[in-house]
């Protein structure tokens, strides 16, 4: 019997929000709140390197600094911004098999996200174990090959249905059989229409 795959993205999608910025946020209250000054200055010329890097770059930078550390309470962040999650019905669905968060957030906390959604795996960027690379994101190609990579492992081939909000999932929809796009912007409804992606609504 086949089974069936849902992938579903994270920021804007899962959440309302950009999690990865209200997690940068959360990061520095809670430095000046235990006056850790010397983690605060730390973020702070990592942030800064986005003046002359991606925003990818940046992200290497802060979750290395991360990688290590054990005072990083990552469910009390998330208790911050519950708030801001949307109540997807397609997550009820219960002919889905497989249901995959996939995002570039952090997994450090989107696992903890998945777990809680029943999700049965995340995907997400993990905290670096080598040199800044393409390939530490888990974004656009880099999100697609990583999926597709586990489903593989559970000898599947298709995407059923994915849920996003953004043409960065580009990739993932030209795979799905089905793309569910969330309160798209005007000009993301002309990038898919320019890509002749077939798309379900939900506002």
């Amino acid at each position: 019997m086949k089974r069936k795959v849902l992938v579903v993205d994270l920021d804007g999608t899962l959440f309302k929000i950009n999690t990865f910025h209200y997690f940068i946020k959360y990061l520095f209250f809670k430095c000046v709140l235990s006056y850790n000054f010397r983690l605060l200055f730390q973020l702070f010329v990592a942030l800064s390197s986005r003046l002359f890097r991606t925003h990818a770059e940046m992200k290497y930078q802060v979750l290395k600094l991360l990688k290590h550390r054990t005072d990083i309470d990552y469910l009390d962040f998330l208790n911050t911004i519950y708030i801001k999650k949307r109540e997807l019905t397609i997550l009820k669905d219960e002919t889905f098999d497989i249901k995959i968060l996939a995002t570039a957030a952090p997994s450090c906390y989107a696992k903890i996200i998945a777990k809680k959604e029943q999700f049965d795996v995340c995907l997400g960027t993990d905290f670096p174990d080598s040199n800044f690379n393409s390939t530490f994101e888990n974004s656009r190609k880099v999100k697609k090959e990583n999926v597709m990579h586990y489903l593989k492992g559970k000898n599947l081939n298709e995407i059923d249905a994915l849920v996003t909000d953004h043409i960065d999932d580009l990739d993932l929809m030209k795979l799905a059989k089905r793309t569910i796009i969330i309160a798209p912007s005007k000009n993301l409804l002309n990038q898919l229409k320019q890509f002749s992606i077939s798309f379900e609504v939900i506002v």
